[in-house]
C-alpha cells in the first residue's frame, strides 16, 4: 500500500476513525448524529477506496497511512471527547462531590429524578444514556397514573354532584 491516502471524504475519515476505536455503526452514528445508514455507506466507500474487504482493515489502514502523513496545522479538534463531557445534566454525578452519598440523600435525589416534569430539554431524545430513558420512561408512567386517578376522581365526584 503506497504512503498516501485514497481520497476520502471528513465524514469517511471521522467513521474510520472511529471503527478503529472499536464502535461499532449504531454508536458512531450516534456520536456523528447520523444514521447508522449513513455510517454503514461511508464504511462502504472507504472499503472501495482501499480495496480491502473489512471495516476493521480499512480503519487500521487509514489510522497508520494518516499518522505518517504531516498535519496541515499544528491544532487537533477533540472529535473522539463525547458531548456530555461538555455538560454534566446530573449534578449529583459531579467529582465534586462526595463517593458516596447517605441512603436518604440518594433516595431524594432519584426521587425528585423520577418526578421531574417534562421531557429533558436539548437535543433529541437519542442522545439520552440508558438511565435517562428509563427515567423518562418512569417519568411518563407516573404521570400517566396521576392524570388517571384525577380523571377518576374527577368523574366520581360529577356523578356525586349529579346523584
Amino acid at each position: 500500500m503506497a504512503e498516501t491516502l485514497p481520497a476520502l471524504s471528513e465524514g469517511e475519515k471521522q467513521c474510520l476513525r472511529l471503527v478503529a476505536q472499536g464502535f461499532n455503526s449504531k454508536e458512531i452514528a450516534r456520536q456523528l448524529h447520523v444514521s447508522e445508514h449513513t455510517v454503514d455507506q461511508r464504511v462502504r466507500t472507504s472499503l472501495r477506496k482501499f480495496g480491502v474487504p473489512s471495516r476493521k482493515e480499512a480503519a487500521r489502514l487509514f489510522i497508520s497511512v494518516e499518522q505518517l502523513s504531516p498535519q496541515s496545522d499544528t491544532y487537533q479538534p477533540l472529535i473522539y471527547q463525547s458531548e456530555r463531557l461538555a455538560s454534566d445534566p446530573e449534578p449529583g454525578s459531579s467529582l465534586a462531590q462526595p463517593d458516596r452519598l447517605d441512603e436518604p440523600t440518594k433516595h431524594k435525589t432519584l426521587l425528585r429524578r423520577i418526578l421531574a416534569f417534562g421531557p429533558p430539554l436539548g437535543g433529541s431524545t437519542n442522545e439520552l444514556s440508558i438511565d435517562g430513558r428509563i427515567l423518562a420512561m418512569i417519568r411518563a408512567a407516573v404521570l400517566t397514573g396521576v392524570g388517571v386517578v384525577a380523571l377518576l376522581l374527577l368523574i366520581r365526584g360529577a356523578f356525586t354532584v349529579l346523584g
